[in-house]
């Protein structure tokens, strides 16, 4: 069972909260219900708990205090963050923290606790597998590592275990690097999904664990903040200062060749400078953060700032309990101008986006929508932002999916605008159709095509154009006996016939000589 503690001055929200769940069904039992911070944390010593769903503001200890306390003392504990739209400034200091979620009060439903509390069940997990619990024989220098591996997340080790570090030589010229990663982009004939980028994510970071040791034989994996999945993070020791350029040099130039084959997923390869003594851990972790916001804004050397969206989250809530397009679309210009215009970190526009999505959920929640699905597919790729120019294409995918979902509501069960669509298909079938083509003829942008088609149609707008191409060529084949493939697919708008056997294969089951084939053998 995961021993979890709730804390909150608000008597109700407190009741709520422990008796929201039936908690033994996922696998949890309430430690602890505590009125404030001092008192959770004094708590704690008798009675360890693996989650903390805390309040962020109440007297004597507030949740931030709490947090930052228990990132010390109690390293692998998971926090779930309660707060409200107004006190979203606040929680901009717990995003340092590596906070596993953030619910607000207004929203908070059955559902979203439990989701939460789930998600923070698999960080606690993780957090556990790094520090090798079940390894009694090798818990000390397991323990060391973790402190290592999450010091870009709890931003600080103890003293004695600094001390520890030390003498075990983990401290003796070290550096961080960190492989930036690029996924690649849409495409009027491709569509990406979050699970695309997931499994791409995945089998990057295989090829990274088998060609790093042979470059950085003493490494460790630096755990990411949760959700995280724009970069892959390593601690490496004992390392030649001199030779540090070099040996990066060589290791990007590997891993780039094998994505190139496997992912065509983009790698850069950025690096703090050579430190020693545990000292300075935390100037290593700054040097490479800083590396790291500069990959991200493409800036060599950004000044960076804070961005000040903290009034726009309710206005996007109040434009979407009215269904107010106009609205929506300054709030999103508003939000948009400042990521482009101001130099943040990457940290900063996550706290933005989550702050986004709770404002978002609040809106629709008010309209008497609770599709969990539709907010998780609306921001399904914020954690695989790595650029600011795909944050903005990300932001306005999330506008595009709000406006196609409160279209949705204020229409009747056709659309104009998808009729429009199939329309053009049709009438072009034999061109290369372009998501700008479709989009430009129905009057409306891409994005809004792109989430509009799929919500409506159950299929993106490449998949169905390919189909009624297929169907198309299928026809041409009965009807005329026509057996040149090439010639079948230029007459479609094919670039080349590799790509329409592909097509034809993946809607069909069989290429197009074998259907061809087969008709003939049915004398059709």
């Amino acid at each position: 069972m995961y021993k979890v503690m709730v804390v909150d001055d608000e008597p109700i929200i407190l009741s709520g909260i422990t008796h929201l769940l039936h908690w033994q069904d996922i696998g949890c039992e309430i430690e602890g219900a505590y009125r404030n911070g001092k008192d959770a944390y004094v708590a704690l010593s008798a009675s360890p708990a693996d989650i903390i769903i805390t309040d962020i503001k109440m007297p004597v200890m507030d949740g931030l205090e709490l947090l930052r306390k228990c990132s010390t003392d109690y390293p692998d504990i998971v926090f779930i963050i309660l707060t409200s739209l107004e006190e979203f400034r606040l929680v901009k200091e717990a995003i340092r923290y590596n906070v596993c979620e953030y619910l607000v009060k207004t929203e908070l439903d059955e559902s979203l606790l439990r989701n939460a509390v789930l998600k923070a069940e698999a960080e606690v997990e993780r957090r556990n597998l790094l520090r090798g619990r079940e390894d009694g024989s090798e818990a000390d220098s397991s323990r060391a590592a973790e402190l290592i591996s999450n010091l870009l997340v709890v931003r600080d080790i103890p003293p004695g275990m600094r001390a520890k570090l030390n003498r075990e030589g983990m401290c003796s010229s070290f550096a961080f690097i960190a492989f930036m990663l690029e996924y690649p982009e849409e495409s009027d004939d491709v569509t990406w999904y979050a699970e695309d980028y997931e499994r791409l994510y995945e089998w990057e970071a295989d090829i990274i664990r088998k060609i790093l040791p042979s470059i950085y034989p003493s490494d460790i994996l630096v755990a990411s903040r949760s959700g995280e999945a724009s970069r892959i993070v390593y601690y490496v020791h004992d390392v030649d200062a001199a030779s540090l350029r070099a040996l990066n040099n060589r290791l990007e130039d590997r891993v780039r060749k094998a994505s190139q084959l496997v992912t065509k997923v983009g790698i850069t390869l950025v690096s703090s400078a050579v430190y020693s003594g545990s000292e300075n851990l935390g100037s290593a972790r700054d040097d490479i953060e800083s590396a790291c916001t500069a990959f991200y804004l493409d800036k060599s050397d950004p000044s960076v700032s804070g961005l000040e969206l903290d009034s726009v989250y309710s206005k996007i809530e109040a434009v979407i309990r009215e269904k107010d397009i106009a609205g929506l679309e300054a709030s999103f210009r508003l939000i948009s101008s400042n990521i482009s215009f101001t130099d943040h970190s990457l940290w900063q526009l996550m706290f933005t986006l989550s702050a986004l999505r709770s404002a978002v959920w609040a809106g629709v929640c008010a309209l008497g929508i609770h599709n969990q699905q539709w907010l998780d597919d609306t921001f399904s790729l914020v954690p695989y932002i790595s650029r600011r120019s795909m944050a903005l294409a990300v932001i306005d995918d999330i506008k595009t999916s709000i406006e196609s979902e409160l279209f949705r509501l204020s229409a009747s069960s056709s659309s104009p605008v998808i009729d429009k669509a199939r329309e053009y298909v049709i009438s072009h079938i034999d061109e290369r159709i372009s998501l700008s083509d479709v989009a430009s003829y129905a009057g409306v942008s891409e994005g809004y095509m792109s989430k509009s088609f799929k919500k409506v149609m159950g299929k993106s707008l490449v998949d169905y154009i390919n189909t009624m191409k297929v169907d198309k060529a299928k026809e041409i084949i009965k009807t005329s006996g026509y057996t040149r493939i090439n010639e079948i697919a230029l007459s479609l708008g094919f670039d080349n016939i590799y790509y329409f056997s592909k097509v034809f294969r993946k809607i069909t089951g069989q290429s197009p000589s074998e259907y061809i084939k087969e008709c003939q053998r049915e004398g059709v």
